[in-house]
């Protein structure tokens, strides 16, 4: 099969959309699949461009088998509406035209949202080679930018709903991460043949058990303390600055040290926060690259996996939830809906309400006093996600569902 796939993030940009679309797609070249991926230069989060990709409309590489051709775009970090619209906008533009002129003959294009601009750029290019469209939808947007009040003007909001529909419509296949998310889009009229549930997954190879006194650790100089991690976006998404209210109820606690591993639009301010609140047993690390995601979690002895209490994330599941599961560290979630579903089935750790400062406490300190319960919690969750959640796994039950549509569509 030869698959063009259109993604604005991938490695080495980290993130959700970036991890999912590089390990589906190094699965696929490795099955002696052609896969071509037509990204933007990498810049995300922080704005900035790596020096050897700078200069050049167009830079193309390798990785993994995949031919990759990364296309210029306004650059900036991530945060701002305005800025990163039209950061959204550049990369739909010049993804179009050099997946048009660059990119070889294709049996199939797959565009993967949000953002939407993206999806719609899949679409055009769809139509311009005269090929199936296949959407995959990660994150239900516009609802949740709506949700999380980034977007407030009804024109803006009626022309992003009024894409969705159109995309929704147009596509020969959507390709959803969640159950929940497949049942949203059906309940607005789209037909369920086309609908096709994927979920996130990991590669279990990688993402591994490990001694959780590691150099990071030391570098932490945390010893023996309890360490309560959160690794990932520092976004409006995450409602952050609930942990740090909980760190504050836990002061007390000589024994627990809370830790924020990566960047995002809200870092600065949750720095500025702790500060103000006097927070010594908080500390904030740097992003830290894709091969160090492993050590981070060994050092950690609770992940977080905190969102917004919002009703579009009923329909999310975190993917590092099955990152910390299969490097056996018990999660105390402050998600609803099917993510609270997905780690209560795995037994691999306590769902909390989210925003919910005293509740992640409480889950927290009960963790916290009894070892026992949290290597029970992480042994449980590296089995589920072995079994259920394999990369290796999920990127077949892709193939088989791009065949399908190419079958269908003959």
């Amino acid at each position: 099969m030869k698959i063009l796939f259109l993604c604005q993030y991938f490695p080495p940009e980290m993130g959700a959309p970036a991890a999912r679309t590089h390990e589906h797609a190094r699965h696929w070249a490795q099955q002696g699949h052609d896969v071509t991926v037509v990204c933007g230069i990498p810049n995300h989060p922080n704005g900035i461009v790596p020096e050897q990709y700078r200069g050049t409309p167009l830079y193309r590489e390798t990785i993994d088998g995949i031919r990759v051709l990364r296309c210029w775009l306004y650059a900036t970090p991530n945060k701002g509406v305005l800025l990163r619209s039209l950061s959204f906008a550049t990369f739909m533009f010049s993804a179009i035209f050099f997946a048009v002129v660059a990119a070889p003959k294709c049996d199939v294009v797959v565009a993967t949202s949000p953002q939407l601009l993206c999806g719609l750029a899949g679409y055009i290019v769809a139509f311009l080679k005269r090929r199936p469209f296949v959407l995959e939808v990660r994150d239900l947007w516009p609802r949740q930018i709506v949700d999380l009040g980034v977007v407030k003007n009804k024109w803006v909001i009626r022309l992003l709903t009024g894409i969705e529909m159109f995309l929704y419509r147009r596509a020969k296949g959507i390709v959803t991460v969640a159950e929940a998310t497949t049942g949203e889009i059906a309940s607005r009229g789209v037909p369920l043949k086309k609908l096709h549930t994927i979920t996130n997954g990991i590669d279990e190879e990688f993402f591994t058990p490990q001694n959780r006194m590691v150099h990071l650790r030391e570098l932490g100089a945390w010893g023996e303390s309890i360490v309560v991690m959160y690794v990932g976006t520092h976004g409006l998404s995450q409602g952050l600055s609930t942990i740090l209210e909980t760190a504050d109820l836990l002061r007390s606690n000589p024994n627990i040290r809370f830790v924020f591993v990566g960047s995002g639009a809200e870092r600065e301010m949750l720095i500025e926060k702790a500060r103000e609140m006097y927070l010594d047993n908080v500390d904030f690390l740097p992003m830290q690259p894709k091969e160090k995601m492993p050590e981070c979690y060994a050092a950690a002895d609770i992940c977080l996996v905190p969102l917004k209490k919002r009703a579009v994330f009923l329909y999310n599941i975190p993917s590092k939830i099955f990152e910390i599961m299969a490097c056996a560290r018990p999660i105390v979630l402050g998600v609803e809906g099917q993510a609270k579903e997905v780690v209560e089935e795995a037994g691999a750790g306590i769902t909390v309400e989210p925003e919910n400062p005293k509740a992640f406490a409480e889950a927290i300190t009960r963790l916290a006093e009894d070892e026992d319960l949290r290597c029970d919690y992480g042994e449980q969750g590296r089995a589920f996600a072995i079994t259920h959640y394999s990369r290796r796994q999920k990127a077949e039950k892709y193939l088989n569902c791009l065949q399908e549509i190419l079958d269908r569509t003959k």
